[in-house]
């Protein structure tokens, strides 16, 4: 197993999560996160057909207010697996939230181009990811155009069970560096271009990581931000038909 941390954690964050993220878990382990620190089980119920996608088979949520409980909460899910490590083949990240944008709704504008593109490439094996954009909008009332155009400019996806039914949630990793940079021109672009309903964007920054095994492969993460390739109408029009 591994871990580590990158940045400190900050009281007047919004909120904290740790999630757990397994190709498989035990029951013993996921039983001792469900009732000895309240965790939501949180499975992804799927993925759109063709578009890459990295979610887990088991997927636990907690978020927690304080910083100082999300450490003791973090501290006693790693003791657990120091004395029982085969409990889990996955990952465990402690993250804070210090954006949480709600998008305004409106009607989609084909015409606002979109800011950039993503080239991803695999993390070193070993290494774990410092900050992600995650995307979370409803799936089935979002203008199918603006989910495109994101898919275009790189993110990845999972479906996600909402009260108000299915979402879909768009995300990127990279660095902290890359992640400021790209989050402002994101934000941006989901209010001028509109058609986003019942849509929030969140950057979550990584303060502790655990992986179960050095030789664990991880969703790709950012390698390079370019300039959008721009296509002619007649390649636009069938991707939007």
């Amino acid at each position: 197993m591994m871990k580590g941390n990158f940045h400190e954690t900050l009281e007047h964050s919004k909120e904290f999560h740790i999630h757990i993220d397994g190709h498989w878990i035990s029951q013993s382990f996921e039983n001792f996160l469900v009732k000895n620190h309240d965790f939501i089980i949180s499975n992804f119920p799927g993925h759109p057909e063709g578009i890459p996608h990295y979610e887990p088979v088991r997927h636990l949520t907690k978020k927690i207010k304080v910083g100082k409980k999300f450490h003791e909460v973090f501290d006693s899910i790693e003791n657990y697996l120091e004395t029982n490590p085969k409990s889990i083949e996955g990952y465990i990240e402690g993250e804070y939230v210090p954006v949480d944008i709600d998008i305004s709704e409106k009607d989609f504008n084909p015409e606002i181009e979109i800011p950039c593109q993503f080239q991803l490439t695999s993390l070193t094996l070993g290494t774990f990811r410092e900050d992600e954009i995650h995307i979370t909008l409803s799936r089935d009332e979002s203008d199918a155009k603006l989910i495109d155009s994101l898919r275009r400019m790189g993110f990845f996806s999972a479906y996600a069970k909402k009260t108000y039914g299915a979402a879909e949630v768009l995300t990127v990793q990279g660095t902290y560096k890359q992640i400021q940079e790209i989050l402002p021109k994101i934000v941006t672009y989901l209010e001028q271009a509109g058609g986003a309903v019942k849509c929030s964007v969140k950057e979550e920054r990584i303060v502790r990581w655990w992986l179960s095994s050095s030789e664990l492969s991880l969703p790709p993460v950012l390698e390079s931000v370019n300039q959008p390739i721009f296509l002619p109408q007649e390649q636009l029009n069938l991707i939007f038909a």
